[in-house]
Parts: C-alpha cells; structure tokens; sequence
C-alpha cells in the first residue's frame, strides 16, 4: 500500500515536472520546488536515492563534541 501510494506520487509529481514548458500550470498553488521534493522523497520510498544528485537536499550531518576529558580551556 505504502510503495503504490509513493508510486502514484512519483507519477503525478514527475508528470508535473515534465509538463511545466509545456502546458499552463495546471496546479498553481503547487510549486515546482514541491513537486521536486514530492518526486525526490517518493522514490527515495521505492529504493531509487536520487539525492546524492541534488546538493541542495544532501544530509546535514551533525558533528558531535569532543568529551569534555578532551576539551581545552583557556585561562
């Protein structure tokens, strides 16, 4: 259920992307950058990352600090 309903959204999603030189905009209040991360995360669900090719929607990671066994302090 979940898979078809992502499939379903990769279908719409990808669907508007393509058509946006083509026809009028049939949904205005759905932005393109929507539609981008709509399609993205979908096939992210199907098994497909297509992420890694996007660098503005890459991972943040987060770095950890040091213990504090290892931190210096100045006096």
């Amino acid at each position: 259920m979940k898979k078809g309903f992502a499939f379903l959204a990769a279908l719409m999603s990808g669907g508007y992307l393509l058509t946006l030189g083509i026809a009028p905009d049939p949904l205005p209040f759905i932005d393109e950058a929507t539609a981008l991360l709509i399609l993205v995360k979908s096939l992210s669900v199907l098994g497909i990352d297509v992420s890694r090719f996007l660098p503005f929607l890459g991972r943040k990671t987060r770095t950890q600090p040091p213990p504090a066994s290892q931190q210096t302090v100045d006096i």
